[in-house]
């Protein structure tokens, strides 16, 4: 898919596609979207592929933690489940392509992160059929509002340490 005006459009829906057969299928989906995953990086620059590892291990240890705060829960799971780390890496590799182009003021980060990323656990929630869960409703959502917001201040602000010049 070509790029109009800059925008990376399949990176985009390579996204959304990966996303949603992550949270629908979860273990069936994990070969498609590794496949999308090593074309993605494959497309990027060294200074880009670390900076897709980086947002992963962060975004794995964020959501470890949040577990373990019992924002989040996974029914028979203690660990966050293969499908919701490789959630993790397309996030990353989508948020080096072109989210983080577009969090570059920090204002429009936090608000774009706080009902953006709350809204993916909810809708991955109600799609997992019952895998993903917030045992504490209001709980759940105060935390993830607030962390989403400073991931999305983090994922603007970082981009000036792997983003090429213009």
């Amino acid at each position: 898919m070509a790029s109009v005006k800059g925008f990376n459009w399949r990176a985009l829906v390579g996204f959304e596609l990966c996303w949603f057969a992550l949270v629908y299928w979860q273990q069936q989906a994990v070969l498609p979207v590794l496949a999308y995953l090593v074309y993605g990086l494959w497309q990027l620059d060294k200074a880009g592929r670390v900076a897709v590892l980086l947002i992963l291990l962060a975004g794995l240890g964020i959501d470890t933690l949040l577990l373990r705060l019992d924002v989040i829960q996974f029914s028979g799971d203690a660990l966050l489940p293969l499908w919701f780390v490789l959630l993790w890496a397309v996030f990353a590799l989508a948020a080096v392509e072109f989210m983080a182009k577009v969090l570059t003021k920090p204002w429009l980060a936090a608000i774009l992160g706080a009902s953006g990323g709350p809204l993916s656990y909810w809708g991955g929630a109600a799609l997992s059929g019952g895998v993903l869960q917030f045992p504490l409703q209001l709980y759940s959502a105060v935390v993830l509002i607030v962390v989403w917001a400073l991931i999305a201040i983090a994922l603007g602000q970082s981009r000036r340490w792997y983003a090429k010049a213009v």
